[in-house]
């Protein structure tokens, strides 16, 4: 009985240390260091002095789509209707889409203007996928604000790109991409799918964010559906 008590004492240790030999999250050094050049990239677009407004905001959207693969971004906020969306509607809504992402991307790195960010680590969530952790200072705050990003590695492990953006708010998160969704989805379902009436939502959500640049008010990123 005590040989018996010794072994499962002995197998108990060895698995424990080998959970403790193995890590709890991939922390992929790649995504990290992807995340960590290209958002200060982003980030320096929209603070180069050196061009005009709408020079700088043609290079913020350069940056971006290299960085987030937009068409996926925008199929995906769709929701369950991005996969019965026929090609020539789908292409008709991502002219308008990639301008209104832009438009919410730029209201919220607006705040980071001028600062570098800073990864701080990462965990998979699975064989590809991994959330990167950073941290920035908020340039109206002057706090350090916790921004995460949901990066997808390819098939063949040859590149990232960036599926979602998320910013602690003081203790919860906004997913960007994941609040247009649940925005559009709510708002299709209200008006049977229909891809015409989304985009002149969209177009109506842009107007308002550029009557709010033009009085001063700022842009506002959560609208009434």
């Amino acid at each position: 009985m005590k040989m018996f008590k010794k072994l499962g004492m002995r197998f108990l240790a060895a698995a424990i240390a080998l959970v403790a030999a193995t890590p709890a999250a991939f922390a992929d050094k790649k995504s990290e260091a992807y995340v960590q050049a290209n958002a200060n990239s982003v980030l320096q677009a929209l603070n180069d002095k050196s061009i005009d407004q709408k020079a700088r905001e043609a290079k913020f959207v350069e940056y971006m789509n290299r960085f987030a693969h937009m068409p996926t971004i925008a199929r995906r906020v769709l929701g369950v209707n991005g996969r019965s969306v026929s090609q020539s509607d789908f292409d008709k809504y991502y002219k308008t889409f990639e301008h209104y992402a832009m438009e919410v991307y730029q209201v919220h790195f607006d705040q980071f203007r001028g600062e570098e960010l800073r990864v701080t680590g990462s965990k998979d969530e699975d064989d590809r996928r991994s959330t990167v952790e950073s941290i920035i200072k908020s340039s109206q705050t002057g706090k350090d604000t916790k921004v995460y990003w949901d990066v997808l590695r390819s098939q063949d492990g040859a590149s990232y790109r960036v599926r979602d953006v998320g910013i602690d708010l003081g203790g919860s998160v906004l997913w960007l991409a994941q609040e247009q969704q649940a925005q559009f989805e709510s708002y299709l379902n209200r008006n049977g799918g229909s891809i015409d009436k989304l985009i002149g939502r969209i177009n109506v959500l842009l107007a308002d964010m550029e009557a709010r640049k033009k009085d001063g008010r700022g842009s506002a990123f959560k609208q009434n559906g």
